[in-house]
């Protein structure tokens, strides 16, 4: 009973790897901590280029259903914040002929959407087509203080702006998963899938100015309006999934405890002067989780 229990949690959460016979619904929730390092911090735009990596929790259902003892259905969705904030020491910006110093604030809040349909080949082994679906909004705020280095007693500007940043993407994965139960109520689990996503970068900005007199004291703020842009993005790359997982029998949770790492190598499609990177640039993800399943 424990080995055929340990197989439909493989099934459930990371693999199809071990004999099912009786039970096909399997329901939990999954959550943890996790760093995103975004794809637009390579933009050739100062205030971008600054990103810090954003840092918060991620939590949401996971549901997988079994048809047969070889095929499952799975979907699992991640959402959350992740924020970061940081100074900028006051430093010479060359592209734009000033100094400038800087406290910036950026929340993201992220969306994953993965499903997966499973296919057991081996006694250990599977392969899993599925589906991606990630939306990323990003608000950035900041404060910067500039000054032209040719006439340092001269004027002074303070600008206060407001970025937002979309990132909606989809596309397919494919992978391989393994597991092996390990005895006395464990077992090992890991899937490597590649991706293939289309996506879009949209940007604006809404942003204060205020000229700094000698004494000094702020003039009235005029506000600058960017409509922005938006950008067709390609991206390819990897998830790694390990994890070790525990069941204390029929009646009790399924606890298992993984690591994530999702690298997405991103391009864009649509091209502005001087500002987007030509090649490819990176966005990574990666973090621990906790995952709680419950057999139905």
């Amino acid at each position: 009973m424990r080995r055929r229990l340990l197989s439909i949690i493989v099934i459930a959460f990371v693999t199809l790897a071990t004999p099912v016979f009786a039970l096909d619904f399997i329901v939990g929730a999954k959550g943890g901590y996790y760093v995103w390092d975004p794809f637009f911090k390579e933009l050739k735009a100062p205030v971008l280029a600054d990103i810090d990596r954003g840092e918060g929790f991620l939590v949401g259902p996971v549901v997988s259903l079994l048809f047969t003892p070889d095929i499952s259905l799975s979907i699992a969705l991640l959402t959350g914040k992740q924020s970061t904030h940081w100074y900028s020491p006051n430093q010479y910006q060359p592209e734009r002929g000033v100094w400038m110093s800087g406290t910036y604030y950026v929340n993201m809040n992220r969306t994953d959407i993965d499903t997966a349909l499973s296919y057991r080949f081996m006694q250990n082994l599977k392969v899993f087509l599925g589906y991606k679906v990630q939306i990323i909004e990003s608000d950035l705020r900041y404060t910067e203080r500039r000054y032209d280095p040719v006439d340092p007693g001269g004027d002074r500007t303070v600008f206060e702006g407001d970025i937002d940043a979309k990132t909606p993407s989809h596309g397919p994965a494919l992978g391989i998963g393994y597991s092996l139960p390990i005895g006395k109520g464990y077992f090992f689990a890991a899937n490597l899938s590649a991706l293939y996503m289309w996506g879009e970068f949209e940007v604006s900005e809404n942003r204060y100015s205020y000229d700094i007199e000698p004494d000094p004291d702020f003039q009235n703020g005029d506000l600058t309006i960017d409509p922005g842009v938006t950008l067709d993005t390609q991206m390819y790359g990897l998830n790694f999934e390990p994890s070790i997982g525990f069941s204390a029998g029929k009646e009790w949770p399924i606890i298992t405890l993984g690591f994530r790492y999702q690298l997405l190598r991103t391009k864009y499609i649509d091209k502005i002067e001087d500002t987007t990177p030509s090649g490819y640039v990176n966005d990574h993800l990666y973090g621990a989780f906790v995952s709680v399943l419950f057999v139905l």
